[in-house]
C-alpha cells in the first residue's frame, strides 16, 4: 500500500498546527490566526483562489451553518439578559443557601448546562460560574477551565449529543448499548475535574465564611420553588428542545434538530426577557447588537472555513492509506480520532471524519472481536482532541466571556487531558480482558 499520501497529508496537518500554535503564542486574534491556517491550508491542498468565493457562499448559505450563528446569537442574548438582569446572581445566591460546598457550586452549574446538546452551550454557564465564583479565590483564568471542563464530562456518553447519535448510527447499535460501555468515562472526567480545577478552591476568607455559613443555617432559607425561578429559562429550553423537537420529527422530520433548541431558545429569552423587566442594566437592543456579538461570529466563520477546507482537501482521508493490524491499527485509532478532534473541535465533526476510516480498518484486519475496546479508544481519542482544539466553539466563547489568553488556557488543559486519555485506554484494556463485544 503507497504510503506516501499519509505520510504528505501527515507533514502537512504538522504544519498548519504549527502555525496556529505560533500565531497564538505572538496573541494575534483567533479569527485571524484561523484565516491565516485557512490559507495554508488552501495553498498546501491546491485549492486556488478561484475556488475560494464559491466555497464561502456555499458557507454562508448553509442551512447548518446559519442555525448554529443563530443559535449561538440567542444563547449570548440570553446569557447577557440573565446577568443584566441579575437572574444568574440571583439563582447562585438562592442554590447557596441548599449547596454549602463552594466546589459543588462551581462544577454543578456547568455539568447540569452539559445536558444540554447546543454548540457553544458553555456560554449558558459563564454567568453562572461569575456568580458562583463571588467570595472565592478563583482566577478568571480557573473559571475558564471548570467551565469548559465540567461542561463537557457528559459528552463521550450522553446519548442527546448528535455526535453520540452518529456513533451509534455508524455502529449499528442502540444508543443504550453502547452507553454501558461508554458511561464510565463520566465519572473518570467528574474525578479529573475535581483533582486538578475544584480541589483546592477556597474561600478568601474561610473562618469568616464558616461563621456566616452558620448564621444563614439558622434562618429560614428562601423557598425552593422562588430560587428555581431565576432557572425558568435554562428549563424552558430544556423542555421546549424536546417538545418542539417531538413536533418535527412528527410533522416536518426533513427540519434539522438544531431548529428546535433554536425555537426553545427563542421563547427562553422571551422567558428571561418577562422575568428581568425593571431590572436590566442594559437594554435588549444593546446586548442583541453588542461587540462581542461581532467578535465570535467572525470566530464562527472562520472556524467553519477552516473545517470545510479540512474536508475539501482530504488530508483525513489520505491519512488512512496506512497498512492495518495490529499495533499500527491501535495506533490508528488513537491518531486519526485526535487530529479529527483537534481539527474540528466538535464530536459530531471527529465522529463524521474518522469513524467510517477507523471501522474500515477494523474491519479489513479482521478484528471485529476487538470491536468495543477500539470504539472506546476512539471516542476518548477524539475527545482529548477536541477537548485541545483551539477550534472548539465551547473554549472559544468561554475565553472570551471571562476575557482570558487562550495560549495560557490550553497548557493547563494538558494534564487533565492526558489522564483522561490514559483512563480511557486503561478501561478500554479491561474491556478486552474481559472479551466484552456488542
Amino acid at each position: 500500500m503507497d504510503l506516501a499520501p499519509a505520510t504528505a497529508a501527515s507533514l502537512k496537518l504538522v504544519l498548519i498546527f504549527a502555525v496556529i500554535i505560533l500565531l497564538l503564542k505572538l496573541h494575534v486574534k483567533l479569527w485571524l490566526t484561523l484565516a491565516a491556517a485557512c490559507l495554508l491550508t488552501a495553498f498546501l491542498s491546491g485549492i486556488w483562489p478561484d475556488r475560494w468565493p464559491g466555497i464561502a457562499f456555499r458557507l454562508l448559505t448553509d442551512r447548518d451553518f446559519l442555525l448554529l450563528c443563530l443559535m449561538i446569537w440567542l444563547m449570548l442574548l440570553l446569557s447577557g439578559i440573565q446577568d443584566a438582569g441579575g437572574q444568574s446572581a440571583r439563582l447562585v445566591e438562592g442554590m447557596e443557601e441548599y449547596l454549602h460546598n463552594p466546589r459543588i457550586r462551581l462544577a454543578l452549574f456547568p455539568a447540569l448546562v452539559g445536558l444540554m446538546p447546543m454548540p457553544g452551550g458553555a456560554l449558558f454557564s459563564c454567568p453562572m460560574i461569575k456568580a458562583a465564583a463571588a467570595g472565592m479565590s478563583v482566577s478568571d483564568e480557573q473559571k475558564s477551565l471548570i467551565n469548559y471542563w465540567f461542561r463537557h464530562i457528559w459528552e463521550a456518553s450522553w446519548p442527546l449529543y448528535p455526535g453520540y447519535v452518529l456513533t451509534s448510527s455508524l455502529l449499528g447499535l442502540s444508543m443504550t448499548t453502547l452507553c454501558r460501555y461508554t458511561f464510565p468515562l463520566v465519572f473518570l472526567s467528574c474525578a479529573i475535574g475535581r483533582f486538578f480545577y475544584t480541589r483546592r478552591v477556597i474561600t478568601q476568607n474561610p473562618v469568616q465564611d464558616m461563621q456566616s455559613r452558620k448564621e444563614c443555617a439558622k434562618q429560614p432559607r428562601t423557598p425552593l420553588s422562588t430560587v428555581l425561578q431565576n432557572a425558568l429559562p435554562i428549563a424552558v429550553t430544556l423542555l421546549g428542545a424536546a417538545f418542539f423537537g417531538i413536533l418535527l420529527d412528527i410533522f416536518a422530520p426533513e427540519i434539522p434538530g438544531q431548529a428546535a433548541f433554536s425555537m426553545s431558545l427563542l421563547l427562553a429569552v422571551v422567558t428571561a426577557v418577562r422575568q428581568c423587566r425593571g431590572r436590566m442594566s442594559k437594554s435588549v437592543a444593546s446586548l442583541a447588537l453588542s461587540a462581542n456579538m461581532r467578535s465570535i461570529f467572525l470566530l464562527l466563520l472562520a472556524i467553519f472555513l477552516f473545517k470545510d477546507l479540512i474536508f475539501i482537501s482530504g488530508l483525513v482521508r489520505d491519512l488512512s492509506d496506512i497498512p492495518a493490524g495490529g499495533v499500527m491499527l491501535f495506533m490508528t485509532c488513537v491518531i486519526i480520532p485526535f487530529i479529527s478532534g483537534m481539527l474540528t473541535g466538535i464530536m459530531v465533526g471527529f465522529v463524521g471524519l474518522c469513524f467510517p476510516i477507523v471501522l474500515g480498518f477494523i474491519q479489513h484486519a479482521g478484528m471485529q472481536e476487538y470491536l468495543v475496546p477500539l470504539v472506546v479508544v476512539s471516542l476518548v481519542s477524539g475527545h482529548c482532541g477536541q477537548m485541545l482544539s483551539p477550534l472548539h466553539v465551547c473554549l472559544v466563547v468561554t475565553c472570551e466571556y471571562f476575557k482570558t489568553d487562550l495560549s495560557k488556557i490550553w497548557p493547563k488543559l494538558l494534564k487533565p487531558v492526558a489522564v483522561l486519555f490514559t483512563g480511557g485506554v486503561c478501561w478500554a484494556l479491561i474491556l478486552r480482558a474481559a472479551g466484552v463485544s456488542f
